[in-house]
């Protein structure tokens, strides 16, 4: 019966490892057959490192134009194809964050 031992890495050792596996042409698990580290680890601490890193801004393409809510303002004439105004404005920014306008 074959033994393990167990080996404590540090969160450096764990940087490393993420690092290199990240530059290597092997699939994660083949990586990590190859490193004598189990998959789980792997993903959890590349998981936690993530987390911790300060992540630039991913660019999302052209900055979106100046949106005049003065077009959100009641139409004269209202029917019933006309989105109703009386609703809150909600936005949605991602991450949890959402943007809600009332018309006061």
């Amino acid at each position: 019966m074959a033994t393990t031992t167990r080996v404590r890495r540090t969160r450096a050792d764990w940087q490393a490892i993420i690092s290199r596996a990240e530059r290597s042409a092997l699939s994660t698990a083949a990586f990590c057959a190859a490193e004598g580290i189990s998959t789980t680890s792997f993903y959890l601490w590349r998981k936690r490192l993530r987390g911790m890193a300060p992540s630039a801004p991913e660019p999302r393409g052209p900055t979106p134009e100046f949106l005049d809510l003065g077009l959100l303002s009641r139409p004269a004439k209202t029917d019933a194809a006309s989105w109703d105004l009386e609703l809150d404005l909600e936005l949605d920014l991602g991450d949890g964050v959402v943007l809600r306008l009332r018309r006061g």
